[in-house]
């Protein structure tokens, strides 16, 4: 195993991703929508529109009193922007690395296939591990830096616009450090790994990125069910599911790696 080679093989489809505005644009205009625009909007209606907590007494109520510490001098504006900022839009950052890594581990095998660029590849000294991990490598990099980038800019708006609001400085909360270092590279991993078997098999990469992102419907869920109250991602919890991710990515590499065949690929060229 050369780590090298793999290094290599990262380095040159990150290029190849990159290089095309029609997969760059998706990465970054639509997870920072999400992730920036939602919460500013959600912030300044709080604070600048008379009354807007009243509108979410029925979202508000769903979740637990023990879920929101109690501040100071905190109105119901207050209570409202602490659970919209650290429970109610938590959920979107597992989407995050779910639409990156999905476009860019589809890219990986279905897209040198579109470019027929795959071939050579193949018939490379580089090994079956080494080609699969960098494969890897390239959709998870980037996939779980952005995802912290934009929690860094979530992290401004929040103390920037939230703390007039609530009173004091609150934010990141614990659950959140264990939601950017745990779980997000654990879930980026589980979702690179089942992309990537897809896109080893697909003609295409739209083929490739339409069966990939079906994975994120579950994630939608706990989405939904954290927007809604039901579930609340606390630090235990979230480790928790984190630990289970991980064990299941160590499966899956492992899977990956020793299912891998050439000739197999080679077989789905088109």
């Amino acid at each position: 195993m050369r780590w090298n080679r793999a290094l290599a093989i990262a380095t040159k489809d990150l290029r190849d991703t990159f290089s095309t505005s029609q997969l760059a644009l998706p990465l970054v205009v639509v997870p920072l929508v999400v992730v920036v625009g939602y919460p500013m909007i959600y912030l300044v209606a709080l604070r600048y529109t008379p009354g807007a907590a009243n509108g979410l007494q029925g979202f508000l109520t769903s979740f637990p009193d023990s879920a929101v510490p109690v501040f100071q001098g905190m109105t119901s504006a207050g209570r409202a922007a602490y659970i919209g900022i650290v429970y109610l839009f938590a959920g979107f950052f597992l989407l995050v690395p779910v639409m990156v890594s999905t476009i860019i581990a589809a890219n990986s095998f279905a897209g040198e296939k579109e470019r027929r660029t795959l071939e050579g590849l193949l018939y490379t000294p580089v090994t079956d591990a080494e080609l699969v991990l960098g494969k890897v490598a390239a959709s998870f990099v980037p996939a779980v830096a952005f995802t912290w980038f934009c929690f860094a800019i979530y992290t401004v708006i929040a103390n920037v616009m939230g703390t007039p609001i609530i009173g004091q400085p609150y934010f990141p909360t614990p659950n959140w450090w264990a939601l950017m270092l745990a779980l997000v590279p654990a879930v980026a991993l589980f979702v690179i790994g089942i992309v990537v078997l897809v896109s080893a098999k697909a003609r295409g990469f739209q083929e490739a990125n339409a069966i990939g992102g079906s994975i994120s419907l579950p994630l939608i869920g706990i989405v939904a069910a954290q927007a809604s109250g039901i579930m609340v991602l606390s630090s235990g919890l979230i480790l928790a599911t984190a630990g289970v991710f991980a064990a299941l990515d160590a499966i899956l590499i492992w899977v990956i790696v020793k299912s891998f065949r050439r000739s197999r690929i080679v077989s789905y060229l088109p």
